[in-house]
């Protein structure tokens, strides 16, 4: 096989990136934040990290991950925002229906970030970029002012996504085939969506130190870097071949959750650990999947590492089953301080695959799908599993964009 055959000339495809969307969220909804340094926390806390920064901000050197306190030192008129997840993914729809009142959507990306493939009209260079333009105005017209984005249109995603990140905040930038290494060789290898600072210190250790050494390698000298096949996919792309994008099949699911400080004894988050697994349940069966397995993780607060604990059953989808396979292990954990409680579900079967139990009664499944059914219609929580504590509000995955009914 040679995984360069769909390698193409053409401008194929167009990623629109928006430009800090959370803290740009907040802006469009709060005129008083407008040019004003923001940073979006999880929590109001010094001991947090911002989850984003608006351009303002950015400035003083505030990032994703940069801690609260040290954010302040930087910028003592910073305006700091507890994030509001429901908010964010109303306004992604929004701008979904923004983009496809100029083109239909490939791919969703993440919140904030998405794909469109172009048509042959629209892959002529000033087509492309018109089409940017109006995707810009739409978004700014029926969603807001604040909502800038990137857009960047090359042959394939993945140099689309790396032209989209040339540019910022509000740019357009097409990387052509014809202009091509060119148009790349001032960035580093670590521009390039996939390659992290472990993947950059084996190109290095291979010997390959700039954008110029990446371009140049031989495909089967990339194999072996990247340790298989992924090192000729990769070559193939960077080198404008249009790949289709490789299904991943989903194998767990879960949800993490950063206790406040004053939640940070095993007691006072057990109501938390309940409704994480509440929440990964509901999410179980409206992905149409059962699971074999549940994972517990725990990390404490003081660098004292990490417990993992994990337990294994025959395939299910019913909370209250899942909810007395957590208990004894939450109930085994080292009685320390947690900082970060989260629950996993794995070993997924898809629904239609499911091997129903002999012996399985019918009650406990009705009744879930019952709790489900009321909670979709009234809103989460409205009938919950034994809980006091109120209904958090769900987390932004970096590549799952949370359905509204999870809020």
């Amino acid at each position: 096989m040679n995984i360069a055959d769909g390698s193409s000339a053409a401008l194929r495809w167009l990623v629109l990136d928006l430009n800090s969307f959370f803290a740009s969220c907040e802006q469009q909804e709060d005129a008083a934040l407008r040019g004003q340094p923001v940073a979006v926390v999880p929590m109001l806390t010094d001991s947090t990290c911002a989850i984003a920064a608006s351009y303002e901000a950015k400035a003083f050197g505030i990032k994703t991950g940069t801690p609260v306190w040290e954010a302040k030192q930087r910028c003592p008129r910073l305006r700091v925002v507890p994030a509001r997840p429901k908010l964010y993914v109303e306004y992604h729809h929004h701008i979904l229906a923004a983009i496809e009142s100029c083109a239909p959507v490939e791919d969703v990306m993440s919140i904030d970030e998405v794909a469109c493939r172009l048509d042959r009209v629209q892959q002529a260079p000033e087509a492309a970029c018109r089409l940017a333009v109006a995707m810009k105005a739409a978004i700014r017209a029926r969603v807001g002012t604040c909502m800038t984005s990137s857009v960047g249109i090359a042959s394939n995603k993945l140099l689309a996504k790396l032209a989209s990140d040339m540019q910022k905040p509000d740019g357009l930038v097409v990387l052509h085939p014809d202009n091509m290494p060119e148009a790349i060789l001032h960035l580093k290898p670590e521009a390039i969506c996939g390659i992290g600072p472990n993947m950059a210190a084996r190109l290095r250790q291979a010997g390959i130190h700039d954008m110029a050494g990446l371009w140049a390698a031989d495909a089967q000298w990339l194999r072996r870097i990247w340790n298989g096949v992924m090192g000729l996919r990769f070559h193939a792309l960077l080198h404008g071949a249009d790949l289709p994008s490789p299904h991943h099949p989903q194998r767990s699911l879960g949800h993490q959750h950063v206790l406040a400080p004053e939640d940070r004894d095993m007691g006072r988050a057990t109501p938390v650990i309940r409704q994480l697994l509440t929440r990964a349940a509901m999410r179980l069966r409206s992905d149409a999947f059962y699971c074999r397995r549940l994972i517990l993780d725990v990390k404490w607060q003081h660098d004292l590492g990490y417990h993992v604990e994990e337990a294994r059953f025959q395939e299910t989808q019913d909370t209250g089953f899942l909810l007395r396979v957590l208990m004894p292990l939450w109930q085994s954990a080292p009685r320390l301080r947690p900082l970060r409680v989260g629950v996993t579900l794995a070993d997924l079967v898809p629904q239609a695959a499911h091997q129903p139990d002999l012996f399985d009664r019918p009650k406990p499944a009705a009744l879930t799908a019952t709790i489900d059914k009321i909670n979709g219609k009234f809103g989460r929580g409205t009938l919950a599993y034994g809980s006091a504590l109120p209904a958090m509000t769900s987390k932004i995955a970096f590549h799952r964009v949370p359905e509204l009914g999870e809020f």
